[in-house]
């Protein structure tokens, strides 16, 4: 499993519209990944899987970092390493 840092703006929460937001934050963030990251775009085509693993705010910089999981084949884990992540 690929684990990947994301970060989002801010903090909204434990309400049922916060839940939302932190997920509509996280969603754009990783749309814009898609569209401009050939790493990124490599582990969402080839994913088996993709799972927030965890989530954590920073109140001093006022950021909420979500540790993604991508699952991949074996093969496709490979080759990522080898080619984004050295």
């Amino acid at each position: 499993m690929i684990k990947v840092p994301f970060d989002t703006d801010g903090n909204h929460g434990n309400s049922q519209r916060a839940e939302y937001m932190t997920t509509h934050d996280l969603k754009q963030t990783l749309d814009n990944a898609y569209k401009t990251m050939d790493w990124f775009k490599y582990l969402a085509d080839r994913a088996i899987s993709v799972k927030v693993l965890e989530q954590y705010y920073d109140a001093q910089k006022h950021l909420t970092t979500h540790i993604v999981g991508f699952e991949l084949e074996g093969k496709h884990e490979t080759y990522y390493r080898i080619k984004y992540h050295a």
